[in-house]
């Protein structure tokens, strides 16, 4: 494992100096000396625990060496001082990076394209399953690109800190994807001037998400979360209203190019739908698309773990091994969906064109937006 440490000026400059490049075209050529195929099969980076450094992974198909640079911004950084560096399938620990500022890091190769990855949590502590999509590998050896789509739970809770930095993400658009009764007791805060957008997934439910909650409770409470958490997934694919509002999200995305954020109450389940359908249609395989929906349940368990302790506290009659199943997520909930999907349009591409009624310019539109590198 090699460790490299960047000062804050060194972090900053290298950023500073990129932008500069690419205005005067000095970074072109480099940049598009190595267009073309991502050789990459695999990278990641994770925040460590306890400070701002960052480890990089990463496996790389007929390269020999991967040098690594350091910014502050989804643009490829192919100049200045080096974060790092390591061999064809390496692991880098970076440090000293500002602590202030997200950083990305574009991995160069020796023969082939780059890539940019950062960090996919977010790390803000008011909001527990604010995400990047992005830095997923597509089948046919494309990557979704990061610092544009982002997921997320309840925005309610923001605390000033996590609002500051989340200005920094430079978001264009936030979709709302609740109900009126959520909105209305629990209202976003956002970033100053942030364009929102409501697209009501379960408006036309009517015992699930959204719905009575009546009977979403008697649900719960006679231990049918989990059939309850089973019919919602599929409710996602076959009401109306859930087919309009995911339809617009898509066809929004499509019309701009500039980040955005999407979310629910948990972000977990119809925001989960809208994380399947989207990096599923950019091509990304479904065990990738399962492991970032069950992901919900590693990013709010102590969201969750505090929700059961009040539940504990109150003096409620409900069994607290019956709220288990609905505030987290099991493969089963986004597998009833995708059948749903075959089931009522026999194919995904079926469910895309027929069930939300975008068009195939549509989706090459959105994988032009989104993917980085050419297929292989």
């Amino acid at each position: 494992m090699t460790m490299l440490s960047l000062d804050r000026r060194t972090f900053v400059s290298t950023a500073f100096l990129t932008s500069v490049a690419g205005l005067t075209g000095c970074a072109t050529p480099a940049y598009r000396a190595r267009s073309g195929a991502i050789p990459f099969r695999s990278a990641v980076v994770a925040k460590m625990d306890g400070g701002n450094d960052f480890q990089l992974e990463w496996q790389a198909d007929g390269v020999q060496r991967v040098t690594v640079y350091a910014g502050t911004g989804p643009a490829p950084v192919l100049m200045g001082k080096p974060a790092g560096e390591g061999a064809g399938s390496g692991r880098i620990i970076v440090k000293g990076l500002a602590p202030d500022q997200r950083p990305f890091f574009t991995l160069v190769p020796d023969s082939g394209a780059p890539l940019v990855i950062a960090d996919r949590a977010l790390h803000l502590p008011s909001i527990a399953n604010l995400r990047d999509i992005g830095g997923y590998r597509t089948a046919d050896g494309r990557w979704v690109k990061m610092g544009l789509l982002y997921r997320s739970d309840q925005l309610d809770r923001v605390s000033d800190a996590d609002l500051s930095k989340m200005s920094q993400l430079g978001l264009q658009l936030v979709v709302d994807l609740r109900t009126q009764s959520e909105r209305a007791r629990e209202p976003d805060r956002l970033p100053p001037a942030t364009p929102s957008l409501v697209l009501d997934v379960a408006g036309d439910g009517e015992g699930s998400l959204g719905g009575d909650m009546r009977k979403a409770m008697t649900a719960i409470s006679s231990g049918k979360g989990v059939e309850l958490l089973t019919e919602a997934n599929r409710d996602f694919v076959s009401l109306p209203s859930a087919r309009r509002a995911y339809a617009q999200m898509l066809d929004r995305l499509a019309a701009q190019q500039a980040p955005m954020l999407y979310h629910c109450t948990a972000g977990k389940d119809r925001t989960g739908w809208a994380s399947a359908v989207i990096l599923t249609l950019l091509g990304v395989p479904r065990e990738t698309v399962m492991a970032d929906y069950l992901a919900s349940n590693r990013f709010l368990k102590a969201k969750n773990a505090a929700a059961m302790a009040a539940l504990s506290k109150s003096g409620s009659s409900l069994d607290p091994a019956f709220l288990e199943p609905v505030l987290t997520v099991r493969a089963s909930y986004l597998e009833a969906a995708f059948a749903e999907v075959e089931k009522r349009h026999g194919s995904f591409d079926a469910y895309i064109a027929q069930g939300l009624g975008i068009s195939d310019a549509t989706v090459e539109r959105l994988r032009g937006h989104y993917l980085m590198g050419t297929a292989v």
